[in-house]
């Protein structure tokens, strides 16, 4: 990866992962797109997940006392088996596809969060569901957080049991992911071991930072500004120049 690039991975590492604390979903779903520009669709997949668990290691350190462990044992064992079907899957459809597919979800996302229903909440009895699509999204296309943030948002967490609680979901869907990629793509990994390190350091940093305005800053501000960047960077999938 030349240096200008790095450095524009890295800064958007940063960003992403001090905003994403609060927010309580993004990091993959940015990052992957962001990492997209500079390798294939699924080594980008690859590389974020290994960011991604290690940033995930990191937030739950923090906090860990938060979690609300009845949700977690019963939206996290449902994620578990939506991420082993979806790393599996992963690995048999053709990047172009996934491509396509990642744009038309981070469009959508983006767009839900400047519309009225994006108050609405999904019915408790449908956890079912939004755990193994939570679960599924991570395995196929490393974008796991979003639909399990809107799950979460079910119930009446504090800001701290929330992102404890995504976080600890979160780390059982990587667990159960990335050792599926390991398997089909370990060979992705030569040449870029230094950006790797690199981008989590990176990513430590921007959560270490986040954690530290997190009763300072509006998570409505947040969210907005992490809704825009999953617009602007789908468009760009769905219609690259």
């Amino acid at each position: 990866m030349e240096t200008v690039d790095l450095m524009i991975v890295l800064c958007a590492t940063f960003a992403i992962s001090m905003i994403t604390l609060m927010s309580g979903f993004g990091i993959g779903t940015v990052l992957t797109p962001t990492f997209a520009l500079f390798f294939d669709v699924k080594t980008a997949i690859f590389l974020v997940a290994l960011v991604h668990i290690f940033n995930n290691f990191l937030k739950f350190s923090l906090f860990a006392r938060h979690v609300n462990q009845s949700i977690f044992l019963r939206f996290g064992l449902l994620s578990l088996m939506g991420a082993i079907a979806g790393s599996l899957l992963q690995g048999k459809v053709d990047p172009s596809l996934l491509k396509v597919f990642l744009g038309l979800f981070l469009v959508t996302i983006g767009i839900l969060e400047f519309t009225p229903q994006r108050t609405w909440k999904f019915p408790q009895q449908f956890d079912v569901v939004g755990g193994f699509l939570s679960g599924l999204m991570g395995g196929l296309i490393g974008n796991q957080g979003a639909i399990r943030s809107a799950y979460l948002l079910n119930y009446d967490l504090s800001k701290e049991a929330f992102i404890a609680t995504a976080t600890a979901i979160s780390i059982v869907i990587d667990l159960s992911r990335i050792p599926i990629y390991v398997i089909q793509q370990s060979a992705m990994l030569e040449g870029a071991t230094l950006e790797l390190l690199l981008v989590i350091g990176v990513a430590f940093a921007g959560t270490l930072v986040g954690k530290q305005v997190l009763k300072k800053v509006s998570l409505e501000q947040f969210r907005l500004m992490i809704a825009i960047m999953l617009i602007i960077v789908g468009i760009g999938f769905l219609f690259p120049i």
